[in-house]
């Protein structure tokens, strides 16, 4: 077996383990269920959902698309933005929580399908709505320490696994898809991914969580509590642990769990709406993939632009929750 080689520069005094963006890529289903599809089986209507969640439709994977299907196309997508081949990464992180197996990892099988021959290590990252922040957070820990040249993050969830569709209260919410950045060294710690902070606190794993019958079970007044306040606190945190200033943020990338959450928590942190980047009412929760997604749809729609500074706060089941600080 070979083993993989990372050919990371040779130490040398001062040297900093920074890392920068190299290339990004997405991946939603063809499938789109809208509001209009929910009223034919459902006591609700459009009105009712937009309202309540902002939410409009939602990309659903078909029954034979697999979650590592959605990654291996949003890796595949982010290669080419980047202009690298498989084997030029030497790790990849997914984060999920919706997994049609166990094991082996959504990651392990992202190499497979990738064709990957460098022996380069893989694994899973489980956390829920702020998996992708917890993805980043490791991805960091790995270039501080110098461990890894390049980085695949990948956020990809096919939560219509646990859609209970008579339950109108949290069928329309969710939907599949998946998302993908690639990040390298780099000499400078102030581009990439330059700050993350992570949180859990398991007393609250009642509050949303797998049911019995494998569906989701949530209490949505008291999540909606706990992610308008806890999100904004992740942020504040980060700006002050890493000396930036409220006005120096260009983008804020939130989970895109429901648009009622989003602008409490941009209210808090006082952030005008025009620098939030929104995707809920196309794309629905979608869990880990959320803030990949969403961070693709703003570069592609030429909102997002090299040298800006983006901000990822997120909160989910576990309870878990965040966030990251990107130079695009």
């Amino acid at each position: 077996m070979i083993l993989p080689v990372y050919n990371l520069p040779a130490e040398k005094e001062g040297y900093i383990m920074g890392n920068r963006l190299v290339g990004y890529g997405s991946y939603l289903p063809e499938k789109i269920l809208t509001n209009s599809d929910f009223e034919k089986i459902l006591d609700t209507s459009e009105e009712w959902i937009v309202t309540r969640t902002g939410i409009k439709q939602r990309h659903i994977a078909r029954d034979d698309e697999t979650v590592s299907d959605m990654a291996t196309a949003a890796a595949r997508a982010a290669l080419a933005n980047a202009k690298l081949q498989p084997d030029d990464i030497d790790l990849i992180i997914v984060a999920t929580t919706s997994s049609e197996m166990a094991f082996p990892s959504v990651a392990a099988m992202v190499s497979r399908d990738l064709g990957m021959t460098n022996n380069a290590p893989v694994f899973d990252v489980r956390a829920a709505c702020t998996g992708y922040v917890y993805a980043l957070h490791s991805a960091r820990a790995f270039f501080n320490a110098g461990m890894h040249n390049r980085i695949m993050v990948i956020g990809a969830e096919k939560m219509s696994r646990y859609i209970d569709w008579t339950d109108r209260s949290t069928a329309v919410l969710f939907g599949d898809g998946a998302g993908a950045m690639i990040f390298e060294h780099s000499s400078s710690n102030y581009s990439g991914i330059i700050d993350t902070v992570v949180y859990a606190d398991g007393r609250g794993y009642g509050m949303l969580h797998e049911s019995i019958k494998h569906t989701v079970e949530m209490n949505g007044p008291e999540t909606y509590k706990h992610a308008v306040q806890l999100m904004p606190q992740a942020a504040n945190f980060i700006m002050d642990h890493a000396g930036i200033h409220a006005d120096d943020i260009n983008w804020i990338i939130p989970h895109q769990a429901n648009q009622r959450i989003i602008e409490s928590g941009a209210q808090r942190l006082g952030f005008p709406m025009e620098k939030i980047i929104m995707t809920v009412d196309q794309h629905a929760n979608t869990s880990g993939a959320s803030g990949a997604l969403a961070f693709a749809w703003g570069m592609d729609n030429g909102k997002i632009k090299h040298g800006q500074l983006i901000m990822y706060p997120a909160f989910g089941s576990g309870l878990t929750w965040g966030a990251a600080m990107i130079r695009v």
